[in-house]
Order: C-alpha cells, then structure tokens, then sequence
C-alpha cells in the first residue's frame, strides 16, 4: 500500500493536515485546518499540487469509508425491507443487474423473441 511509504515521505505537519482532510469529523475549512497546523494556505495548496500528498490523503479516506461500508450497506437494506424503490434500484444497481439507458431512462425488462 502506497500509504506507508508516502508517510515515511511526507513532513509531520503533512501528514497531520492529511489526517483532518480526511478526517469525516473534521468540519472546518481550509483556514481553520492551515491555522491549526500552523502552514499558509498557500503552502497547503502547494501539497495539494503534489502527487505523494494527494495519494496519502487518498488512502486515509479510503480506509474511513471502508470502515463505514458495513453501517451503510445496512442502512439501504433497511429502506429496501420497507419497500423503497429507489433503495431497490440502487441495490440492483450496486449489484449490477440493473441498468438505464443513455437518455437515462429505465431499461426495465427486455423480452426478446426468437424468431
């Protein structure tokens, strides 16, 4: 995993704005997360410029959504138990059984007759 590497890279005060960005419960902006770890913005849009940074930030917010996979995989299979077509479409959907055309239309059932 690219993640390790890239934090043996990265500088303390880089690696401490890729945890808050990353972060799901960190709510300021990009003010609040330079004055916190102490960079002007301008050095901060500078990392965001760099491939390393961007990528160790990339796997952090991988890992917190993959934490959160399971909550949200329940969360649709309870609006599905209750009926909700639109949980219904986005399971098949996320299932791949279910799909719209280009104009984004639904394809539905295609009966098709051997003739």
């Amino acid at each position: 995993m690219t993640t390790k590497r890239n934090k043996t890279v990265l500088g303390k005060k880089q690696l401490k704005a890729a945890e808050m960005l990353s972060n799901p419960d960190f709510s300021g902006t990009i003010t609040q997360l330079c004055e916190r770890i102490g960079v002007a913005r301008s050095t901060f849009y500078r990392w965001l410029e760099d491939e390393t940074f961007r990528d160790y930030v990339d796997g952090l917010i991988d890992r917190y959504t993959d934490s959160e996979l399971s909550r949200v995989w329940k969360a649709l299979m309870r609006r599905v138990d209750v009926g909700d077509i639109q949980a219904i479409k986005l399971y098949f959907e996320l299932k791949g059984r279910y799909k719209q055309d280009a104009v984004g239309r639904d394809a539905g059932v295609q009966i098709v007759d051997d003739i």
